[in-house]
């Protein structure tokens, strides 16, 4: 298992998404930061995306100056297929998938995440 840590940051955007959706596939889980009002959002050209993380050490380097009172917290895949990316969708948010601290990585719309997560499962489940 490959360790994804604080030093992936400043990994490609390419290369964490790899790293993000393999620890997906393996770990069944991903995180993001909330506060009191829920998930923080970043903001580009009037388009809201919501950031996701592969684990809560790399979520929570992003805990720091305005969104120093925000925690990291785990969805599990189901959490994020039953419930997160069809609510994204309804509130016309996107997805940024493992973003550095400049504020990239690759961004998806919750249909097409959800594509791919669908994508990635069957193939496991063909191989077992």
């Amino acid at each position: 298992m490959v360790t994804i840590d604080k030093n992936s940051l400043h990994l490609t955007d390419t290369q964490r998404y790899e790293l993000f959706i393999q620890q997906l596939m393996s770990q069944r889980e991903a995180w993001i930061l909330t506060d009191e009002h829920g998930a923080v959002m970043l903001t580009e050209n009037e388009e809201d995306f919501v950031p996701f993380w592969p684990n809560e050490e790399t979520a929570a380097c992003w805990a720091t100056d305005e969104w120093d009172h925000c925690k990291p917290v785990k969805l599990t895949l189901d959490e994020i297929r039953e419930r997160w990316l069809p609510g994204m969708e309804e509130d016309d948010l996107c997805l940024i998938i493992f973003p550095n601290q400049n504020l990239t990585g690759q961004i998806f719309y919750p249909w097409q995440f959800a594509d791919i997560i669908d994508k990635k499962l069957a193939k496991l489940a063909r191989k077992n």
